[in-house]
């Protein structure tokens, strides 16, 4: 379906660009006649997205250990 641009169920040309899902590094494309969906990934989606990930948890670690350090220096 990315390379042909027809759905190779109905045969219809009408499709979704291709989107992201929740899934980390998939991405979809659906036809809007039949609602048959084709999944991908590729190495550089999921590099991506694990590094979005990491860069995220990186971010909350550090807010929740400042927490903990204001926390503990106030009940001195």
């Amino acid at each position: 379906m990315k390379q042909s641009g027809k759905c190779p169920k109905c045969g219809s040309g009408d499709l979704t660009p291709l989107t992201r899902t929740r899934l980390v590094g998939v991405k979809m494309i659906t036809c809007r006649q039949c609602t048959y969906v084709e999944m991908y990934s590729g190495p550089d989606d999921v590099k991506q997205s694990w590094l979005i990930i990491g860069v995220i948890y990186l971010i909350i670690a550090i807010i929740l250990a400042a927490s903990i350090a204001v926390a503990v220096w106030f009940s001195r």
